[in-house]
């Protein structure tokens, strides 16, 4: 039995394969897709065949990791990261924090509503789809400008009643402001809000980007295995996680 899994989802071909550099031998590597021609001596392929857009099918793999690995823990990445060295130390680190999940704290901002807005301006996302978020947190009596922001790239998630509703709930409140047929494309606000709301009490790990910029995991650039520069904002010690100035963990 494995201690650990490292799980990632390449839908629609929309990434390259990246294999892992390293290997742990107490870590399951799981890579899930719908095209049944790749091939791995790495990744365990498991074909998947959902229905939807490739965010539909992401986010099903993203908010059900459980169904695909067979370890009580899972680090779950997207296909855009290459693994350089094994991820043991992230494993225990993140283990003997005793928190039941991983998230990473937003480098740049520190709020959904400042999210929504950089989408806005910079990456055409409907303002339709804004109003549709901020009614909800309306009604929650939530003011969208709390503390504590965190990117979906990366997490870990131990297999816990919590971490499933968390998961469970996170997924059903995103599709609450997505069209019928499809599912809303930016996650990472909707989730923000369920852990800084409904998980308040939750045990969170709170790790800085540069675990991902770092010798260990690389983000990279569009079908490349260019990685992206590391940028020195992204190195911060210090973030926000459900409302409180925190330390941030940083791989070394």
């Amino acid at each position: 039995m494995k201690k650990y899994s490292i799980l990632t989802f390449n839908f629609n071909n929309y990434e390259i394969m990246r294999e892992p550099e390293e290997l742990d031998e107490d870590c399951e590597y799981i890579y899930v897709t719908d095209n049944p021609n790749l091939k791995s001596d790495k990744w365990k392929i498991v074909i998947e065949n959902l229905k939807g857009s490739g965010f539909d099918k992401s986010f099903y793999v993203r908010y059900n990791p459980f169904k695909y690995v067979n370890t009580d823990v899972c680090i779950c990445i997207d296909s855009s990261m290459q693994i350089h060295k094994s991820l043991r130390k992230l494993y225990e680190d993140f283990m003997n924090s005793g928190a039941e999940i991983a998230l990473n704290v937003h480098p740049e901002r520190d709020n959904v509503l400042d999210e929504y807005i950089t989408w806005a301006r910079f990456r055409q996302y409907p303002k339709s789809q804004i109003e549709k978020a901020l009614k909800l947190f309306n009604a929650a009596g939530y003011d969208p400008k709390s503390k504590g922001l965190y990117q979906s790239g990366l997490r870990i998630l131990k297999k816990t009643d919590e971490i499933i509703k968390l998961n469970d709930y996170g997924y059903e409140t995103l599709k609450k402001i997505s069209e019928p047929d499809s599912i809303d494309r930016l996650d990472q606000t909707i989730f923000s809000f369920v852990v800084n709301y409904f998980f308040k009490d939750l045990k969170v790990f709170p790790f800085s980007q540069q675990v991902f910029q770092s010798d260990y995991i690389n983000y990279c650039f569009h079908n490349s295995l260019r990685p992206v520069p590391f940028n020195k904002c992204n190195d911060k010690l210090q973030g926000y996680c459900q409302g409180n100035l925190v330390n941030l963990y940083r791989i070394v």
